[in-house]
């Protein structure tokens, strides 16, 4: 016997970043660590991967994100051109290679392509930041028509992504939500990790990061804010008043140090969340289902936050980790499962199974995995794709 629980969606992912794990846990003696020099580390790293080192690291990433339960995934792509910014000669080669390790794999992947165009409000691409560049409007939406005919009806998505307000230009943002939206596309961006991005975004434009994207038409239920880690009482609302979706990476947001974001504000405002483990230093959608809940009693002091009218938490972690996330990736569920070993020590003596199994599980309980139908886990490990 096995418990059958929904397939989870990762709707967060940088899959060349998981080759970071390990490598960053360490700290310069002669300087504060924080997300900005990890930064720095993430971009050393995505100056000497090629192509084929793009597509096995998203490869190997899929498949542990498989084997943890994940069934679907959104690659926040920006990894467009060669180390020194020149484009290859297939302009999309690096996107053709993450689809190729999806398919290899199996997973459902929503391949959100992203647009870099600026390495600060007032700042150009610095060097490292070159091989992320999107030179102008013309050529994302070029990109986006060239890489429809990745679309197969279930396994593979496109959809557009922003890298953040300070990366794309303000002018960039209506006319890129405009052009997402007249393809059908779901809409993602980084918003507000960092205290630092909105003092700047303010500074600019007297506006949050989530006011800034609202002004400009971007907010709507198509929409998907990751992070949104510092936000106040109107930003809130405004995701609320729009139908936005909130992605948060609990697993990433705590490695980095970037706080804990408002999620019991998000829930009591009925803005749906989901869940991505982002930059990989843990891939276990256990875990970020339970840093969520347990990161919104440690900031409010109150237990059982991410509940449900009858004060039950389960039901919203599954809807968290399963329908939230397949309606922000623009993915059908096709009826995907991830089935636990029911036998496991964890469920002795237990009645209501399903908080157990989100709130003390983990990836070692995962037995078989099924995606439209067809297992690509069993006992534990990858079988096919």
């Amino acid at each position: 016997m096995s418990i059958a629980l929904p397939g989870f969606a990762n709707v967060h992912s940088h899959a060349f970043q998981r080759l970071l794990r390990g490598a960053v846990q360490r700290r310069d003696p002669a300087r504060e660590d924080s997300f900005w020099t990890w930064r720095e580390r993430m971009y050393a790293l995505a100056t000497t991967l090629d192509l084929d080192g793009i597509e096995a690291a998203a490869r190997l990433c899929y498949t542990e994100c498989l084997e943890a339960g994940y069934t679907a995934v959104g690659e926040f792509h920006y990894l467009h051109n060669q180390a020194g910014g020149a484009p290859y000669p297939e302009w999309l080669a690096t996107t053709y290679a993450v689809a190729r390790a999806a398919r290899q794999t199996g997973i459902r992947l929503s391949l959100l392509w992203t647009v870099y165009a600026r390495g600060g409000f007032d700042a150009p691409l610095s060097p490292e930041q070159r091989r992320f560049g999107v030179p102008d409007l013309d050529t994302a939406k070029l990109a986006l028509d060239a890489l429809m005919p990745l679309v197969d009806g279930g396994r593979v998505r496109v959809g557009l992504a922003l890298h953040s307000v300070r990366a794309v230009p303000r002018e960039w943002l209506g006319p890129l939500a405009e052009a997402a939206r007249e393809r059908g596309l779901p809409i993602h961006a980084h918003v507000s990790e960092q205290p630092r991005e909105v003092a700047d975004c303010r500074q600019h434009h007297g506006l949050s990061p989530v006011q800034l994207l609202a002004a400009e038409g971007v907010l709507g239920a198509d929409f998907t804010a990751v992070h949104a880690t510092w936000l106040d009482d109107d930003d809130i609302e405004a995701l609320a008043r729009t139908g936005a979706t909130v992605c948060l990476c609990p697993t990433t947001e705590g490695d980095l140090g970037d706080g804990f974001p408002p999620t019991s504000e998000l829930h009591a405002a009925g803005i749906p969340i989901a869940i991505g483990s982002d930059s990989h230093a843990v891939i276990d959608p256990f875990a970020e289902l339970r840093a969520a809940e347990y990161q919104a009693r440690a900031r409010t002091g109150c237990r059982c936050v991410l509940s449900d009218g009858g004060g039950e938490v389960g039901p919203v972690l599954a809807r968290m980790g399963h329908g939230n996330g397949y309606r922000s990736l623009g993915l059908p569920s096709d009826g995907d499962r991830v089935f636990l070993d029911d036998g496991a020590r964890v469920f002795e003596g237990v009645r209501d199974l399903l908080p157990v199994a989100l709130l003390a599980g983990h990836p070692g309980l995962v037995e078989r995995v099924t995606v439209a139908g067809e297992t690509l886990v069993s006992g534990g490990r990858h079988v096919g794709g």
